[in-house]
C-alpha cells in the first residue's frame, strides 16, 4: 500500500469544539484514484490538507510506503505528496512572472532546468513561451490550473491531492484537465486522492470512492462481483 491513514482526526478548539475530520482511515496504491466524495464543509478538504502536510492532525497517523510520516515534511516526504488547489490562483506569487513561478520547484528541489525543457514541459498543457511573461492575473483560471499543475508534475510526485481542481473551470478545460490528469497516471503510476462534491466525476475517474459526512469517511462497497 502506498499510503494510509489510521484514524486521523482533526479538532478545533473553541466554543463549538469542532471536530472536522474523525478517526479517518483511508487508503491509496500506486496508479489508483481514490475518491472523497461529500458536501461543503464534511471535512475532505481538511483531511487531504493533512495528507499534504499544510495542516497538523490533533491525533492519528499517515503512512507512505510503510513509515509513518510527520509535519513538518522534509526531504524526499515534501516531494512526494503534493496538492493542487480548486483556486489555482493561491499556488502562484502575484508579483512575479509565470516563468518565475514555474522555476520555484527545481530550485526547491535541486532539478535541472533549461529554458528549452521549461517550453517543453509547458507546451504539453497548452501554454506556450508568450505565457511565460505574464503574471497569474493576466492568465485565464483555465491557464493558471494547467501551470500549476505543469509546477506539480515537473517533481514526480507519488501522491497529488486533488481538492475539487476542476470545480471552478468551464466544461471543456475541465476534461482537459483530467485528461491531462489521466495520461500521466497511465505513464507514471501517479496515484490521486480526489476531493469532489460531483458524483459523476467521482463515478467517471476514481478506482474507489469514500463517502464523507460530518468528518467520518466511509467507503462505499464495490457492486462487482
Amino acid at each position: 500500500m502506498l499510503l494510509q491513514t489510521d484514524k486521523l482526526t482533526k479538532k478545533y478548539t473553541g466554543s463549538h469544539g469542532l471536530t472536522a475530520v474523525s478517526e479517518a482511515c483511508i487508503s491509496l496504491d500506486s496508479g489508483e484514484t481514490v475518491g472523497l466524495f461529500g458536501e461543503s464543509g464534511s471535512g475532505k478538504s481538511t483531511l487531504g490538507q493533512m495528507i499534504a502536510g499544510l495542516l497538523k492532525p490533533t491525533s492519528g497517523s499517515i503512512y507512505l510506503d510503510g513509515k509513518e510520516i510527520r509535519m513538518p515534511y522534509r526531504g524526499s516526504c515534501r516531494r512526494q505528496i503534493q496538492i493542487l488547489f480548486q483556486h489555482p490562483e493561491t499556488s502562484f506569487n502575484p508579483a512575479l512572472t509565470l516563468i518565475k513561478n514555474m522555476t520555484e520547484p527545481y530550485s526547491i528541489y535541486s532539478l535541472p532546468c533549461s529554458y528549452e525543457s521549461l517550453l517543453n514541459d509547458l507546451s504539453n498543457y497548452g501554454l506556450y513561451e508568450e505565457h511565460l511573461y505574464r503574471t497569474p492575473s493576466q492568465l485565464s483560471g483555465g491557464e493558471l490550473q494547467r501551470a500549476a499543475l505543469a509546477r506539480i508534475l515537473t517533481i514526480e510526485p507519488k501522491v497529488i491531492v486533488l481538492d475539487e481542481p476542476t470545480s471552478m473551470l468551464d466544461v471543456i478545460t475541465q476534461a482537459q484537465i483530467m485528461n491531462l490528469l489521466k495520461e500521466y497516471q497511465d505513464k507514471h503510476g501517479t496515484a490521486y486522492i480526489l476531493i469532489s462534491h460531483n458524483r459523476v466525476l467521482c463515478e467517471r475517474t476514481c478506482d474507489r470512492i469514500y463517502n464523507v459526512e460530518k468528518g467520518i469517511f466511509t467507503e462505499e462497497k464495490s457492486l462487482s462481483v
